[in-house]
C-alpha cells in the first residue's frame, strides 16, 4: 500500500430502517478484542437505497496521546511503522516526541514516561479521525500498534464517529473484512433484506 485508497460505499439493500454503516480497523496484536477496543473510524449514516458515499483511506497515520479522560492532548505527529514515540515531560510540560525504533519493525510503539492519574491513552489517527486507541497506558508502559491494510465494516442502530464499539448499539457482532493490499480504488455494497439478512460485498476494485 503506497498510496491513498479511494473507497465508495453503495447501499443496495432493502433496509428501510436507514442503516448506519461504520468502518474500523484492527490492532493486529494477539490481545486486541474488536468488540471491546474497536473504534468507529468512519460512520456513514442515511445512505438510502442506490445512494452512495465516498471517502479516502489515507496512507499516512498520525500518533497522539491524551490524559485526564481526554481533556488534555499532545500534538499529533506523523508516524512511521517501526518507530517509537514517547510521552514525556520537558521544561514546557507534557509532550510527545519520536524516540528511536519500536521493539518490532512491524509495529508503532507509544511509551508513557509521565506520571499522570490513570495513565495516558495512546491514539492513532487517519484523516484526522481517531482510528485506534489504547487506554490506561501506565507510567513505564507502552502501547503497541500493529497495522495491516484492512478495513472492517458493520451495521449499527446507534453509533458515532470515534465511539468505542462496546458502547454502540450494533446490529451484529460479525464484521466484513476488506483487504486493501495493492488496491487504489474499491466499491463496496450492502446487500440483502430484513428476512434474509444483510451482507457486504466488494463490487469492484483496482
Amino acid at each position: 500500500m503506497s498510496s491513498d485508497i479511494e473507497i465508495t460505499y453503495v447501499n443496495k439493500s432493502m433496509n428501510k430502517d436507514l442503516p448506519t454503516i461504520f468502518v474500523f480497523t484492527k490492532n493486529e496484536t494477539p490481545t486486541f478484542d474488536a468488540l471491546k477496543e474497536g473504534v468507529a473510524w468512519r460512520v456513514i449514516p442515511n445512505i438510502g437505497r442506490s445512494s452512495s458515499s465516498s471517502f479516502v483511506f489515507p496512507i499516512e497515520t498520525s500518533v497522539g496521546a491524551t490524559w485526564q479522560g481526554g481533556q488534555n492532548k499532545t500534538q499529533k505527529l506523523s508516524s512511521t511503522i517501526g518507530k517509537r514515540y514517547t510521552v514525556s515531560k520537558d521544561a514546557t510540560g507534557v509532550v510527545l516526541g519520536a524516540n528511536g525504533n519500536a521493539a518490532d519493525s512491524k509495529s508503532i510503539d507509544v511509551n508513557n514516561d509521565v506520571n499522570v492519574p490513570n495513565g495516558i491513552s495512546a491514539e492513532l489517527y487517519k484523516d484526522g479521525k481517531l482510528m485506534m486507541t489504547k487506554n490506561i497506558v501506565g507510567f513505564g508502559q507502552k502501547a503497541t500498534f500493529v497495522l495491516k491494510p484492512k478495513l472492517y465494516w458493520g451495521v449499527a442502530s446507534e453509533i458515532q464517529e470515534s465511539q468505542f464499539l462496546n458502547s454502540a448499539v450494533l446490529n451484529s457482532d460479525s464484521f466484513f473484512e476488506q483487504d486493501l493490499e495493492g488496491i487504489t480504488k474499491a466499491t463496496i455494497s450492502l446487500n440483502g433484506n430484513a428476512e434474509d439478512g444483510y451482507s457486504f460485498q466488494i463490487d469492484s476494485q483496482e
